[in-house]
């Protein structure tokens, strides 16, 4: 599945570059993601737990840097990760892109994903609704990283991500399309029980 997600933060776009460069600081800002091994300059390895509803899952996988232009502030991810208590996989690749207004800087993340197992049976439209959220939280943990405070919000007492309002997939999350046609249907099923 094809996704795309954004945030915003107020800070100037080299600082926010370097930041985000700075793997194994900013993985902290990303909820339910916790890095366990450096493997080398480009390779990490971690862990991302997420709870929705009463479904809780955790992958274990890694995370390479595979490319990064300094000056275009563009970076290329591929990650893969595997369920601890199942079967269920997740593997994508994500390309990160900074643009700059004044001192206002958007962060887009879009990439495509394979998911197996129970993530995948969530469907793209919840995956999609629930990335943006934790796009948001991310987005939220970064400024406050940006201004000098802690990053660890969106997390319940166990570290996983939080609710059925927060559904990530693998590292980095990105999605869009898909919720607008299930609007518009839910929509068209509404009329119909209306006029019915």
């Amino acid at each position: 599945m094809d996704l795309e997600s954004s945030f915003t933060v107020e800070a100037p776009i080299d600082e926010v570059w370097a930041t985000l460069m700075d793997v194994e600081r900013v993985a902290g800002a990303v909820p339910g993601a916790e890095l366990t091994e450096k493997v080398s300059d480009t390779v990490y390895q971690g862990v991302v737990k997420v709870k929705v509803g009463p479904l809780s899952m955790q992958y274990r996988g890694q995370v390479e840097l595979v490319s990064r232009d300094d000056a275009a502030h563009v970076a290329v991810y591929q990650g893969k990760g595997q369920e601890k208590a199942g079967q269920g996989t997740a593997e994508g690749t994500a390309t990160l892109t900074l643009t700059s207004d004044g001192t206002t800087t958007t962060g887009t993340v879009a990439g495509s994903m394979v998911l197996s197992g129970k993530a995948a049976a969530m469907g793209k439209g919840i995956i999609q609704k629930v990335a943006q959220q934790i796009m948001g939280i991310f987005a939220k943990n970064l400024q406050s990283m940006l201004s000098g405070g802690d990053a660890a919000e969106g997390e319940s007492a166990d570290g996983s991500v939080k609710g059925l309002s927060l559904v990530a997939g693998a590292i980095g999350s990105m999605f869009h399309r898909e919720k607008k046609d299930a609007d518009a249907a839910a929509s068209s099923a509404d009329e119909r029980t209306a006029d019915g």
